[in-house]
C-alpha cells in the first residue's frame, strides 16, 4: 500500500510539472484608447491573423500563436481576416460566444494595438443555431458588439447592403494630416442562395457599388487620383484560378481545382511566394468584384484566408493575390502560421510581407494522431496530448510510470 502511494504521488508530481510546463503566459500593456491610424517613422505594419476559429477554451497553441505574433511583429494594426471563432460548437451558448471573443480580443486590446476585422463562413454558425436562434444578421451585430466592447476596436458595422462590416481604413501620412493609403474590409458573406446555385459565399453587386463610390470620393480628395490600398475578405476570388497555368493531371505538382474548377488541373507556376498546400475554394458564381478592382485602379493587393494552410502570393492583372495562413488548432491543418505587412511611406506603389510560422515565432511544436473524418486534429489544453499527440501522451505517461515502479522496486530491493 505505502509503495503505491508513492508511486500515485510520483506521478501526480510528473504531471503537474507537465501541466506547468505546458501553459503559455502572454505579456500584456496598458489599453490605450485608439487614433486615427498612421504611419511612424515612414513605416506602417499589419499583422493578419487568418482562421483563430477557437471555442471559449481555447486551445492553449492557438493562444501561443496569437501572443507570440503580437509581441514579436509590434504591429500598428492587427486584421483579424474571418472565422474568428469557431462559430458552432456542442451546444454554443451566447455566453460561451463572449468568451470565444475575448480569448483572441483581449491579448490584443492588453497591447493597445488597434485591431479590425472581417467575418467568414463559421463565425456566426453557432449563435443562428437551433440552441440561440438569431439570424445572421443579427448574429454579425452581436458578435462585432462583443469586438467594440474593446477600445482597440476599429471594426465598423458599415452601411446597410449586404453583409456586415464592410468599411474601410484610411491611413494618414506621419504628420497626421493627408490620407496616403486606404484599407478596405469586406464581408465575403458564408454561403449563396440554393437560387444562385449554392456554394461559397461571395460579394454582391451592392458590396461593389459601395466599394467603387467610396472609392472615387477617396480619389476626389487625393487630387483625382486613386488612394493605393489593400483589401482584406475571407473567401478568395475565383480569379484566382486564372492566375494558375492550366495542366494535365499528370504533370508533375498537378493539383486539382476546387468548386467550380473541380474538373480542372492546374500548377502553381507563377507564384512569386510560398506554396498552393491546398486547392484554394473560391465560390462557385463570380459577382464581378475583381474586375471592379480593376476598373477603379486602386488595389494594390488582397489579403484572404479560408483556405488553412496555403501561404502563396501571386500576381494577375497586376493585383497580388495573397493567402493567409490558419493560425488555428481546433480545426483541420498541419501548416500554420500569421502573415506581416510593411508599408513604406517613401514608395506606397508597392508593399511588403512576410510569412511568420508556428515555428519562426518560437512556439512549441505540436502533434496529434488522432483525426476525426473531416480531418479535425483531436487538440485539447492538456499538458501530454497538446505536446504528443493523445496516444503518444499515453504512451509516454505509461513509460514514466513504469520508470519509477521500477525505481521503487530498486530501491525496496535495496
Amino acid at each position: 500500500m505505502k509503495k503505491f502511494k508513492l508511486v500515485r504521488k510520483c506521478i501526480s508530481l510528473l504531471l503537474a510539472a507537465l501541466l506547468l510546463c505546458g501553459l503559455s503566459l502572454a505579456a500584456s500593456a496598458q489599453t490605450t484608447e485608439v487614433g486615427p491610424l498612421q504611419f511612424h517613422n515612414g513605416t506602417f505594419k499589419i499583422l493578419v491573423l487568418a482562421d483563430l476559429q477557437d471555442t471559449n477554451k481555447p486551445q492553449k497553441e492557438t493562444l501561443a500563436i496569437l501572443n507570440a505574433a503580437l509581441d514579436k511583429t509590434e504591429p500598428d494594426l492587427v486584421i483579424l481576416l474571418g472565422d474568428n471563432i469557431a462559430g458552432y460548437w456542442n451546444g454554443v451558448t451566447k455566453e460561451e460566444t463572449v468568451q470565444a471573443v475575448d480569448a483572441i480580443a483581449k491579448p490584443i486590446d492588453d497591447r493597445g494595438i488597434p485591431f479590425a476585422l472581417v467575418f467568414g463562413n463559421h463565425d456566426h454558425e453557432g449563435l443562428c443555431s437551433e440552441n440561440v436562434g438569431m439570424t445572421e444578421e443579427e448574429a454579425k451585430a452581436f458578435l462585432l458588439s462583443c469586438f467594440q466592447k474593446y477600445p482597440s476596436c476599429v471594426a465598423v458595422a458599415g452601411e446597410e447592403m449586404t453583409g456586415y462590416c464592410n468599411y474601410n481604413l484610411p491611413i494618414l501620412d506621419s504628420a497626421g494630416e493627408k490620407t496616403v493609403f486606404n484599407l478596405w474590409c469586406m464581408d465575403s458573406n458564408p454561403y449563396a442562395t440554393e437560387e444562385e446555385g449554392g456554394g461559397y459565399g461571395y460579394v454582391h453587386a451592392d458590396q461593389t457599388a459601395w466599394y467603387k463610390r467610396t472609392a472615387e470620393a477617396l480619389k476626389a480628395q487625393n487630387g483625382g487620383k486613386a488612394v493605393p490600398s489593400l483589401l482584406f475578405q475571407h473567401i478568395i476570388v475565383p480569379e484566382v484560378y486564372d492566375m494558375f497555368e492550366t495542366v494535365d493531371k499528370s504533370s508533375k505538382g498537378a493539383f486539382r481545382g476546387n468548386s467550380s474548377f473541380h474538373d480542372t488541373w492546374y500548377l502553381a507556376s507563377n507564384l512569386t511566394q510560398g506554396d498552393v498546400r491546398e486547392a484554394p475554394c473560391p465560390p462557385d458564381k463570380n459577382g464581378g468584384q475583381f474586375q471592379s478592382w480593376l476598373e477603379t485602379g486602386d488595389i494594390l493587393g488582397a489579403f484572404f484566408g479560408h483556405d488553412h494552410t496555403n501561404d502563396f502570393m501571386g500576381e494577375y492583372e497586376g493585383v497580388q493575390l495573397v493567402a493567409v495562413p490558419a493560425c488555428t488548432f481546433y480545426s483541420y491543418g498541419n501548416y500554420r502560421g500569421v502573415r506581416t505587412i510593411t508599408l513604406h511611406e517613401d514608395d506606397l506603389s508597392t508593399f511588403e510581407t512576410d510569412v511568420l510560422t508556428y515555428d519562426d515565432l518560437g512556439c512549441a511544436r505540436v502533434w496529434n494522431v488522432f483525426k476525426d473524418q473531416h480531418g479535425y486534429g483531436a487538440y485539447q489544453s492538456k499538458f501530454l496530448p497538446a505536446l504528443f499527440g493523445t496516444l503518444g501522451g499515453l504512451v509516454v505517461l505509461g513509460g514514466a510510470a513504469a520508470l519509477i515502479v521500477r525505481a521503487v522496486k530498486k530501491r525496496k530491493a535495496k
